[in-house]
């Protein structure tokens, strides 16, 4: 019996790997909520990045990005299925990057999980409202904004006429 031929003979074209990837066009306006009355909503290009997405979200509530993130796309964080992880931080390769995927991964309705900073768990719920063929090429955009965001840190004030806990008081004192 002939067995069938492998990929690449007999005139066989190559696999996917010499295969052009179609470049995403278009954009998805995404609805990001941190909190109760506080959300955007974030125009950006199907060719940018999870990792694009995961700067635009933070930029838009004010965050400095100095914290690892991940994507959670079944809308639960922490489960180990359709997830997308920063690179830094899946030092044994485990997961899927968030700088090796386009926003192709979502679809027009899909509710999916943005957490930061692991420490702290500052979750984002995040939903695809729709697609548009207009907007900017390099930017993500805030279209729409409503309540003030949370700050990322607190700040603690500190009364000077009371002498702090780990300072040794003066003998004068």
């Amino acid at each position: 019996m002939n067995e069938p031929a492998a990929p690449g003979q007999n005139g066989q074209k190559k696999a996917d790997a010499t295969r052009k990837k179609k470049i995403p066009q278009g954009f998805y306006v995404l609805s990001v909520k941190q909190g109760t009355g506080c959300y955007r909503h974030l125009k950006l290009s199907k060719r940018s990045t999870l990792e694009d997405l995961a700067d635009a979200i933070l930029w838009a509530f004010d965050f400095m990005n100095d914290h690892a993130h991940a994507f959670f796309m079944n809308n639960s964080a922490w489960t180990d299925t359709d997830c997308y992880y920063c690179e830094d931080v899946d030092e044994d390769e485990e997961y899927r990057h968030t700088c090796d995927y386009d926003l192709t991964v979502l679809t027009v309705g899909q509710k999916f999980k943005f957490v930061f900073d692991f420490g702290e768990g500052w979750e984002f719920d995040c939903r695809v409202l729709r697609e548009t063929p207009d907007g900017s090429e390099d930017e993500a955009e805030i279209i729409r904004a409503k309540g003030e965001p949370p700050a990322q840190y607190s700040m603690v004030e500190d009364d000077d006429d009371e002498p702090d806990q780990d300072e040794p008081m003066d003998d004068d004192e």
